[in-house]
């Protein structure tokens, strides 16, 4: 139950985000450095998001071996 509700959080999060870039795009208009920006802001939050969640799962079931042996 945990994973499912860690799993929603960080979906959530990733739209978050999404929006948050959808909203600034037009703000970085033609200039490449703001776009860039953006666009890795944007990209590096989600992969640090996806991390953050698989590493919340692989110690769930480190601690699930070591509890049932």
């Amino acid at each position: 139950m945990a994973n499912w509700l860690t799993g929603i959080g960080y979906a959530l999060s990733i739209v978050s985000v999404a929006l948050l870039a959808w909203v600034a795009w037009p703000a970085a208009g033609e200039d490449r450095a703001l776009v860039a920006a953006v666009v890795a802001g944007a990209a590096l939050s989600v992969i640090g998001m996806a991390l953050r969640w698989a590493a919340h799962i692989l110690m769930s079931r480190k601690i699930r071996e070591e509890r049932d042996g």
